[in-house]
């Protein structure tokens, strides 16, 4: 509740992020002689000095609470927090602050935590449009993420970053925006949107901007590619962070540091993590994919200062099952971080490293009033959120609308809209594999069989290659062979409609059918992996009649799709819906797949047909050994989850399937496909 007097209220100021409500997008400076950007958070920061003075009242105090104090890892009681407008006023006591129009919250002796910040965060990852995942996250906690937007930036380029901060503006949950490295991600790829540095120069004109994204090529940094260093060079003359990708150590590690790249999240092994934390890097771990990592940190005693903790990518239905960042705290906990220790990982660690928190990771004067109610601290039951002064949230639900009737429209902008853009529908023609002559034909008899590289469906190490198979040939074309779970599988270029389509063989185990998408990290082209090659183009043509999706095709009969509208990786439509949709894409996609007893089956009985390396004869390895067995039970259950990521170019891959064919991308030389 307001208090009446003569100050700047909610609505005037907005966020000190978002000052001039009129504009599109909020300006770092105003050349058009209008107010400055920052007069609204000098007003705002004036006012909260007369507050905390107790010479003018405050609009909101919370009291009788335990306050969990991130900055010195104490829990402290006794003590109230005022709030004036958006912000913080006085941590203390408050009684000379309370007016007739106060509203005052009693705690009830709750843990009252700043509210959580994700350091590294890729929202597209979701389905979900930007202020509909702040529907089903804002409950949970999160109150302001570090978004990197290169998925979106494949399609978008600029018009991305514009997107994200438009969509965003005035949500009680902050979304800061990185200018993404990874636009495109390779040389070897096509994409539609390209960031070098003059984009980054233009993006830091924008408010809410912060950083360069994560930098995922590590060729590209260590053999001084222009595009990279443009990136680089900007960053370090503008002084901004630059956030690095992935473990490493010795040398390459030096290297990496040398670089300027301050920051990595999820390193491969323990022992990369803390040689990383030595070298000087902040990391942000993953607890429920990090498990190791942490028991061995915790081991070394190492200081947690530098180590927070981020979501990276979460699809809508596991946000709903699992949460967001609260999820993360609650399973460190678990595996022993000290509770405190948990929050500030999740708070103020990762504030400080995007050099934030003089607003966001706290609860202290002058930071946003972001405040978590928490019944349980070890278990993150969180009963009420407070963001921006506000409540936003009780009882695990949202209380507000994040689309105000007089507010700006958040559905998607035209430029957002229609960016699958192919050269023309394809067909069944288009992913046949000819066989090459001189093997066809030998001595005027055709041959039957062809050596043909077969990727395993995922891999992370160098030590792991590709596995070379004999696959038939029918009318002088090579044929997938999906009784041994080896199939056809094409990338199409979606951006520029180029009619480039990249095609290879992976062991994925369709027995029938086909599943194309438009989700595809990083260059997000449209791949497709099927049993037969008509099923195929039913499912890449019906993924750009609907602009952008996943579609699941059996015999020419759509199974199940979802809609991915907003550059073909996000919806707007309710969480609950693309939740739905996006199980039922999962569950029928699985269908096609053979289950495990079999695909095992099927790995020993080709095995005395398969060989590895890309040049390898016949040999011994069928490659599904080389699969981690934890990855393989999330291919029978999550496979659309697996291989939205599977076709990854970044480091630590070697061999990789692009729209312009199959490449080591440690040399960007191609590769034969068959022979």
């Amino acid at each position: 509740m307001e208090h009446k007097v003569s100050r700047p209220t909610g609505q005037d100021l907005m966020c000190s992020r978002y000052p001039v409500k009129e504009a599109p997008i909020e300006m770092r400076h105003d050349n058009m002689g209008a107010e400055a950007p920052f007069t609204a958070e000098v007003r705002l920061r004036q006012h909260l000095i007369q507050v905390a003075l107790g010479k003018h009242p405050a609009d909101l105090v919370i009291r009788g609470g335990k306050l969990v104090n991130v900055y010195t890892g104490e829990i402290l009681e006794g003590l109230d927090i005022a709030v004036a407008g958006e912000r913080i006023a006085l941590v203390g006591d408050a009684s000379p602050c309370i007016g007739p129009d106060t509203e005052i919250v009693d705690a009830e002796g709750a843990y009252l935590a700043p509210g959580f910040v994700d350091a590294h965060y890729h929202i597209e990852s979701s389905r979900l449009a930007p202020w509909r995942h702040a529907e089903i996250t804002l409950p949970r906690g999160l109150t302001a993420l570090v978004e990197d937007p290169h998925e979106a930036c494949a399609p978008g380029g600029l018009d991305a970053i514009r997107y994200f901060l438009e969509n965003t503006r005035g949500l009680p949950q902050k979304v800061y925006v990185q200018v993404p490295s990874a636009t495109p991600p390779t040389n070897v790829e096509t994409t539609g949107g390209f960031i070098g540095g003059d984009e980054f120069r233009q993006a830091l004109k924008w408010h809410r901007v912060t950083g360069l994204g994560e930098m995922m090529d590590p060729p590209r940094i260590f053999g001084n590619d222009p595009r990279t260093w443009s990136l680089i060079h900007e960053a370090i003359a503008t002084g901004q962070p630059i956030e690095g990708h992935g473990g490493f150590s010795g040398s390459r590690l030096a290297a990496y540091a040398a670089a300027g790249v301050q920051s990595t999240h999820s390193p491969n092994t323990p022992e990369q993590a803390l040689e990383m934390l030595r070298a000087g890097f902040t990391i942000q771990l993953k607890a429920e994919r990090e498990a190791d990592t942490i028991k061995k940190l915790l081991k070394s005693q190492v200081d947690w200062s530098r180590i927070g903790l981020a979501v990276d990518d979460r699809p809508v239905e596991k946000l709903l099952e699992l949460g967001s960042l609260d999820h993360e705290v609650r399973l460190a906990i678990e595996l022993g971080i000290p509770p405190v220790t948990a929050y500030q990982m999740a708070t103020i660690n990762n504030a400080r490293h995007w050099r934030l928190d003089r607003d966001i990771g706290g609860i202290a004067p002058g930071r946003y009033a972001d405040i978590l109610v928490i019944s349980d601290l070890d278990k993150v039951v969180i009963e009420r959120v407070f963001a921006n002064g506000k409540e936003v949230a009780r009882a695990g639900k949202l209380i507000i609308s994040l689309e105000a009737p007089d507010g700006p429209s958040r559905r998607a902008p035209g430029y957002a809209l229609n960016t699958v853009r192919l050269r023309r529908q394809v067909t069944a023609d288009d992913f046949k594999v000819p066989a090459p002559i001189e093997i066809t034909c030998s001595g005027g008899q055709e041959r039957v069989w062809v050596h043909a590289v077969v990727m395993p469906p995922f891999y992370f190490s160098d030590d792991i290659e590709p596995i070379t198979c004999k696959l038939p040939v029918r009318n002088g074309f090579v044929e997938p062979a999906p009784g041994t779970g080896i199939n056809k599988v094409a990338i199409v270029e979606r951006h520029k409609a180029t009619g480039n389509i990249g095609i290879g063989f992976w062991r994925w185990g369709f027995r029938r059918g086909a599943v194309a998408m438009s989700v595809l990290h990083d260059s997000h082209n449209i791949s497709v992996v099927g049993a037969n090659d008509q099923d195929m183009a039913v499912a890449i043509n019906r993924v750009a009649e609907i602009q952008g999706g996943i579609v699941v095709v059996e015999n020419g009969r759509i199974l199940a799709e979802l809609p991915l509208p907003i550059f073909g990786l996000m919806s707007d439509a309710p969480p609950e819906e693309v939740a739905e949709l996006s199980r039922a894409v999962e569950q029928a996609t699985a269908s096609l797949r053979q289950d495990a007893a079999e695909e095992a089956t099927a790995g020993q009985t080709h095995k005395a047909e398969t060989g590895t390396g890309p040049g390898a004869g016949p040999g011994a390895g069928s490659g599904m050994s080389q699969i981690p067995p934890d990855l393989a039970k999330t291919m029978e259950t999550k496979p659309v989850d697996v291989m939205t990521f599977a076709y990854l170019t970044c480091h630590p891959r070697t061999y990789v399937l692009t729209d312009q064919g199959v490449f080591d991308i440690r040399t960007e030389k191609p590769l034969r496909v068959v022979w």
